[in-house]
């Protein structure tokens, strides 16, 4: 399966939502259910998933699954 999709599959299942609620590049602020506490769930999630960290100056710019994808493309890089 492809990282983006992989990713946004956690998301929805995170956020329980269906799959037509969340395409690639639909931001985190669109989303009522994808709220701070959320999101913290949906990274912590990604770095176990993915053997990653993602480093804290990051995290405000990670809000889509193409910049959660970029991202951790970049780090297991």
């Amino acid at each position: 399966m492809e990282l983006k999709e992989e990713i946004r599959n956690i998301i929805l299942q995170i956020l329980e939502l269906p799959v037509s609620a969340l395409a690639y590049d639909t931001e985190m602020n669109e989303i009522a259910e994808w709220d701070s506490i959320h999101n913290v769930i949906i990274l912590s999630t990604l770095e176990e998933r993915y053997g990653i960290l993602f480093p804290d100056d990051d995290l405000f710019g990670l809000t889509s699954v193409n910049a959660l994808a970029s991202e951790i493309a970049r780090l297991k890089a």
